[in-house]
């Protein structure tokens, strides 16, 4: 890399946009509330709460229980039931207490209810669930609970929202929904609504800058991928480079080569940048210090539920597109591979296999896009819950097969 590629790509817009955001001042860390689960838990149930200063009424909630309806296959709802209830009549409070049956004192993170719904959060961000010296979880609790007080008319649904993909909760009638997913489809939707106003947008902008930190080694949420995406796509040499110097440097931080001395200078922006990248050799930082948390096809592939050659499409506004598991024996990675619309693969100028891929959601995003570039339709997706949509030949999702790894 030359100094004219490394200026290019440090003083670029997007770089120094992606640089301005992570050094905005945040009002979480200095208070030292960035990761205690109470803390979450009451921002939750500020934001879904239909009368809170956020001002927007019941939309956050909406957008979470549709989300829960994209996760769960078997919800038992439907869009008109949630358009013909009265959500704004559900109030929220955080650590709802009660005793069981047996003298257990326990606590719902998030509870909302109203004389239609009653909502409950098992929100997770350290710990472990907890089960109170008997081999019945909390969650269990929780929903017995619920389900012995609920009054007639009353639909009851449970949550279980994690920043780690592969935790599950001891109840399975819970839904479990990543920190990813609830800032993609709920807090990055609420920061895009028109009518946000400045006091609320300042916070929900503040909080999704927190969920940058990392949980256990990662972070709860990536929140600027589009941006990141964007940088790598007009500076991919640079990038890959740098990543490559770094990785297979002794000593980075004293490596004189321009790569390196780049990298340890703007390291935290780097970092977002890989982490927020789901091709084939990234979704983690250099030395991977620091990994996305997800369930990969690697995952997947040592669990038995896919091998090497395992088609899948995905279906959306009635295009068809393709892909296939491929196992590297070098590496001992499975990746997604992304198909066109002749189910052969990509390639780039020099001859090489592109679009790899180590998780699903991505890889669908970045195929849609690609079809609609390619056919001169201007609107772009952002999000998709990839494990939703991919299918195998025989018609099973992922999220099936995920979900069947126990």
């Amino acid at each position: 890399m030359t100094i004219e590629q490394a200026e290019l790509l440090l003083a670029s817009k997007e770089f120094q946009q992606l640089k301005y955001f992570q050094e905005k001042t945040n009002v979480f860390t200095i208070v030292g509330q960035t990761h205690t689960e109470h803390w979450h838990s009451s921002f939750m149930s500020w934001l879904l709460d239909p009368g809170s200063s956020l001002c927007l009424g019941h939309y956050p909630l909406v957008r979470l229980l549709t989300l829960y309806m994209i996760k769960n296959e078997k919800a038992e709802l439907s869009l008109k039931e949630i358009f013909d209830m009265k959500l704004d009549d559900v109030r929220f409070q955080t650590e709802k207490t009660f005793f069981t049956p047996d003298k257990k004192k326990r606590s719902i993170d998030v509870y909302g209810e109203s004389d239609q719904l009653i909502l409950v959060i098992e929100n997770k961000v350290k710990a472990r669930e907890n089960m109170n010296g008997t081999e019945v979880g909390q969650t269990r609790d929780y929903r017995d609970y619920v389900e012995k007080h609920k009054q007639i008319g009353q639909k009851v649904i449970c949550l279980f929202i994690t920043p780690d993909p592969k935790q599950k909760p001891y109840d399975k009638s819970y839904t479990q929904i990543t920190y990813q997913e609830f800032y993609d489809y709920v807090i990055g939707k609420c920061i895009e609504h028109p009518q946000l106003k400045g006091d609320g947008r300042y916070l929900l902008e503040q909080y999704a800058n927190n969920l940058r930190e990392p949980v256990h080694g990662s972070p709860m949420a990536l929140v600027n991928t589009g941006l990141c995406k964007t940088i790598y796509e007009e500076f991919t040499e640079q990038l890959d480079e740098i990543f490559t110097d770094v990785e297979q440097s002794k000593d980075y931080v004293n490596d004189s080569r321009l790569t390196c001395v780049v990298y340890q200078h703007y390291r935290s922006i780097f970092d977002e940048i890989y982490l927020s990248l789901d091709e084939k050799h990234y979704g983690r930082t250099p030395k991977s210090t620091i990994q996305r948390k997800i369930v990969s096809f690697t995952d997947l592939y040592n669990a038995g539920k896919i091998k090497d050659g395992t088609e899948f499409v995905l279906e959306y506004d009635g295009v068809r597109h393709f892909a296939v598991a491929e196992y590297d024996e070098a590496d001992r990675e499975c990746y997604m591979l992304l198909l066109d619309e002749d189910k052969k693969p990509y390639y780039n100028r020099k001859g090489e296999k592109i679009g790899y891929y180590r998780a699903s959601s991505q890889a669908g995003i970045d195929s849609i896009n690609l079809y609609r570039k390619k056919n001169q339709i201007e609107k772009r997706i952002e999000t998709l819950n990839g494990p939703a949509y991919w299918k195998t030949k025989d018609g099973t999702v992922i999220k099936t097969l995920i979900d069947s790894m126990g």
